[in-house]
């Protein structure tokens, strides 16, 4: 297996579509086997940084001179029942010079956030999931132009509401923060937050969406579009509020949503929470797993092509993580100890754990394809002094 994926990073015949149909393939069976009759999809941005790689070529430079690299923006499936997460999507890596993606033969040229993300929303669409898909995404996806755009599609989303920007309530044009506080909020579940124990408390209101769209885009006149007015969108707005056992206030959040209401306020606001699971994911890229920031590789196209390798390594480890068999939670037991690291007592074995005592044990049965146990106890005997 290691050897097949070290032929397909050096193979550029093989494209970034055809490098993620395995990945998207395991998703589609996977998800199929979730209790749960909707699919999340979570989607976010993360900046890869290479400040001190200078052979790197068409490098972002982005708010500074030590903020360059580049950018990649990931669509995440988690299981709806879990939380767990279960493949990644759909991955574009930008560049100075462009964008690379698993869904296009070809580099195209960098488009906002939020218009390439709609792009790949409509593509993630037309995977064969069997399940309704919810699109959650934080506070940059409030954008009203956007939020019509996917709503004529018919696609369902979950968004982290600025609270700044007006809604509608009750026939009155007000600020989502200024609604929020009118809500009544009710205790609902304990909840870890930040790694403490915390009460959540959650409150629901229907809203429209009203206001006209504002453009930063410019005409042929070099002057700002004017703003855009659309049809009214009608949504839910959940207030999320985290406590401490003081019943200080921790967080809070503003979701807005056109989930129907078969799905509560509070699985909404849950699923908002294991919105978390994809910057664990960046966390798996950048620190706990394949250290990305370190790679060699002088080109956008070759980080994506080893991105997409090292995705296949992840979703073998949640497909582990997942699996709550007695078969596999022996593998995740052995795979945990053979990684050597530490778990706190009661929790889970992590991803990163996993992904590491699986590495170990790629790397250790080729060794035994290419050593006998023979010349293995005769190294360690030589490399021990014994």
């Amino acid at each position: 297996m290691c050897r097949t994926w070290d032929l397909n990073l050096r193979n550029d015949k093989i494209s970034f579509k055809q490098l993620n149909e395995p990945i998207q393939k395991l998703a589609c069976d996977q998800i199929k086997t979730s209790l749960h009759r909707y699919a999340l999809v979570i989607h976010d941005w993360s900046q890869i940084q290479y400040v001190t790689h200078r052979n790197k070529t068409q490098k972002l430079q982005r708010t500074h001179q030590y903020d360059s690299g580049y950018e990649l923006q990931t669509s995440l499936l988690v299981d709806a029942a879990s939380g767990l997460p279960v493949a990644p999507l759909a991955q574009t890596l930008s560049s100075a010079s462009g964008c690379y993606s698993t869904f296009n033969e070809q580099q195209t040229e960098r488009k906002t956030h939020l218009d390439s993300l709609s792009e790949q929303i409509q593509k993630v669409e037309q995977f064969p999931l069997d399940k309704t898909c919810v699109h959650i995404i934080d506070r940059e996806g409030d954008s009203i132009a956007h939020l019509r755009e996917l709503s004529s599609h018919g696609f369902q989303w979950l968004i982290r509401a600025k609270e700044g920007n007006r809604i509608e309530h009750q026939g009155e044009i007000c600020k989502v923060g200024e609604v929020a506080e009118r809500i009544e909020i009710q205790q609902v579940k304990p909840i870890s937050y930040k790694g403490n124990q915390h009460m959540l408390y959650v409150g629901e209101t229907n809203v429209r969406l009203t206001r006209a769209a504002k453009s930063n885009k410019k005409d042929c006149l070099g002057q700002r579009v004017a703003p855009q007015k659309g049809a009214a969108i009608e949504a839910r707005l959940i207030i999320a509020v985290v406590k401490d056992i003081n019943e200080k206030t921790v967080a809070r959040w503003s979701l807005i949503s056109n989930v129907p209401t078969e799905i509560t306020a509070v699985e909404l606001t849950t699923w908002y929470y294991w919105r978390w699971s994809i910057e664990c994911y960046f966390k798996l890229l950048k620190q706990a797993g394949h250290d990305i920031e370190s790679w060699l590789q002088t080109t956008p196209e070759a980080i994506l092509r080893r991105l997409l390798i090292s995705c296949m390594a992840c979703v073998l480890t949640w497909r582990v993580q997942r699996c709550t068999d007695e078969q596999n939670q022996k593998v995740r037991a052995f795979l945990t100890r053979l990684s050597g690291r530490q778990q706190k007592r009661g929790k889970v074995e992590s991803a990163p754990a996993i992904l590491a005592g699986l590495s170990i044990l790629l790397n250790t049965l080729q060794l035994l394809s290419e050593y006998s146990i023979d010349e293995l106890n005769e190294i360690a005997t030589i490399a021990l002094g014994t």
